[in-house]
């Protein structure tokens, strides 16, 4: 089954919105279990690692979440610019909560077979992610 463009364009959406709210069930319906993930310049992960991943990030910034800029769609892929927003509440990656207001640029390529994630690839400002953290 092919999907059109605003299609596509919905399940981006979708598929950010459930991130947002942590919606493991709407993430069960849109993502495949055999998903490839492939975030920064870390090898591939599947699923469970991806869902550890995201969890991280829910843990650390609970009011997080995705605006999106820009979402463009060609054939089967949705790639969007966007930027991650949130409140450092809770530990990250060793660095206690700082209470601090975090914003930071990134860009994804989700494609899509059918109505289900089979590939997500992500950039996040890791860096400017960790210098809002640290003052620095």
């Amino acid at each position: 089954m092919s999907f059109e463009g605003n299609e596509i364009r919905d399940l981006v959406h979708c598929l950010y919105a459930a991130i947002d709210r942590n919606d493991r069930a709407t993430l069960e319906a849109v993502v495949s279990q055999r998903v490839v993930v492939e975030v920064g310049g870390e090898g591939p992960v599947g699923w469970h690692e991806w869902i550890g991943r995201l969890d991280e990030f829910f843990t650390a910034f609970p009011d997080g979440r995705h605006e999106l800029d820009e979402v463009l769609v060609d054939g089967s892929h949705g790639v969007s610019r966007c930027r991650f927003v949130g409140t450092h509440t809770g530990l990250f990656r060793g660095i206690a909560p700082t209470g601090k207001a975090v914003s930071v640029a990134g860009i994804h390529i989700d494609r899509f077979q059918g109505d289900m994630l089979v590939t997500h690839r992500g950039q996040l400002d890791m860096h400017g992610l960790y210098q809002q953290l640290r003052g620095a």
